[in-house]
């Protein structure tokens, strides 16, 4: 699916854009790609994205836009399917972008950088797999949330702080879901005589029915289930669980950490704990303020978990490539996000030499009366 969108036209905006100058208007557009999943199952997730990198191209373009060039988003849904990423990276190449902001989940991102290669610059502000930038086969990668190490590194110190013995670990077999499950499984298994994996395996994902699993499940007497994998299948998993009278704790990661979660999970998601990004919609600060405002005028969706992520993505996209005068040249742009700092919606961004943010941290939650409520350690 392409739809363009000509940011700038979008009358809900709180920003005038009186001010521009006929010769910035008559100039060509600056084109940018979005890929993320738009939709589907994982839809929230990528519509979360869409709605940061949409705010933060309508602040930019009623300022001036880039080098006095309106800003044009060309979006692509992915579904976050690995096989429809290519495609959508296809396509997105095919239009003549050098920038995208994207993809969603990590394995499709994968897949849309072995399109991209050396010919686009990518910045994400939600795929978290480790190797996305530890590998180094993706010099124009960036991101602004933080890895998955970080993510299964603090359900492992979370479990052994409660005093948890024994563990299953489940995944879905995608690229993102694995990693997170084969990284929890290293650190309790650093540690033996800690806490016990008395359960790690690998489940299709869409599967109607989670039984013989969850047989298996109750046999090991575990008390907490680390899920590595995205909030439609964790949905029915623990509704499933839930029916049989299976009790065990789960844990998530920022795959569940969705409102829809809740939705699709009803009472099955109370007491579940999930990693994620920290929650800048309880930020104070005047630019958070500013950017829900704005949302809220102009669409009735709730922002999702990677809304300021995007849109502070966006936001330091946006002064690399000015600084680089205003042109699609990638490495002038790698340059200056790795060399420059840059005051964003959600603070100040700077990327390190591998394509990470500096400073990204991951926060639990536990779901208590339906919301997403911080756990202190």
């Amino acid at each position: 699916m392409r739809k363009t969108i000509l940011a700038a036209l979008a009358l809900a905006l709180t920003f005038s854009i009186s001010g521009l100058a006929s010769a910035q208007k008559n100039q060509e557009p600056f084109r940018m790609g979005y890929g993320g999943a738009l939709l589907g199952d994982l839809a929230a997730y990528g519509k979360s994205g869409f709605y940061g990198l949409e705010y933060a191209v309508l602040k930019t373009n009623a300022a001036g836009g880039l080098a006095g060039r309106q800003i044009e988003i060309i979006q692509e849904d992915d579904g976050c399917d690995p096989a429809l990423a290519a495609t959508a990276a296809t396509k997105l190449a095919g239009s003549g972008v050098k920038v995208v902001l994207g993809h969603t989940c990590s394995g499709a991102t994968n897949s849309a950088l072995s399109v991209y290669g050396s010919n686009m610059l990518l910045v994400s502000p939600s795929a978290t797999e480790v190797s996305l930038t530890e590998s180094g086969r993706n010099p124009y990668f960036f991101r602004t949330i933080m890895r998955d190490d970080a993510q299964a590194d603090l359900q492992v110190e979370f479990i052994k702080k409660r005093g948890f013995k024994k563990v299953a670990i489940l995944h879905d077999k995608g690229d993102y879901g694995k990693a997170l499950a084969d990284r929890a499984k290293a650190g309790f298994d650093a540690a033996p005589g800690g806490v016990q994996v008395v359960l790690f395996e690998g489940v299709t994902s869409g599967q109607p029915s989670y039984d013989p699993v969850i047989a298996k499940l109750r046999s090991t007497g575990a008390e907490a289930l680390l899920w590595g994998g995205y909030y439609a299948d964790a949905s029915k998993l623990a509704t499933q669980m839930r029916d049989k009278n299976v009790k065990t704790i789960i844990i998530g990661a920022d795959g569940l950490n969705n409102e829809e979660y809740v939705k699709m999970a009803g009472q099955a998601a109370e007491g579940t704990f999930a990693t994620g990004p920290a929650d800048l919609s309880k930020n104070s600060s005047p630019a958070i303020a500013a950017a829900l405002e704005d949302h809220q005028k102009r669409h009735s969706e709730e922002i999702g978990p990677y809304f300021f992520y995007a849109a502070g993505a966006a936001e330091a996209l946006f002064a690399a490539i000015e600084k680089a005068g205003g042109d699609a040249d990638l490495e002038a742009i790698k340059k200056n996000l790795q060399e420059n700092t840059v005051e964003t919606v959600i603070g100040p961004v700077r990327f390190d030499a591998k394509g990470d943010i500096i400073g990204a941290k991951a926060t639990m939650y536990e779901i208590k009366n339906g919301q997403f409520v911080e756990v202190e350690l």
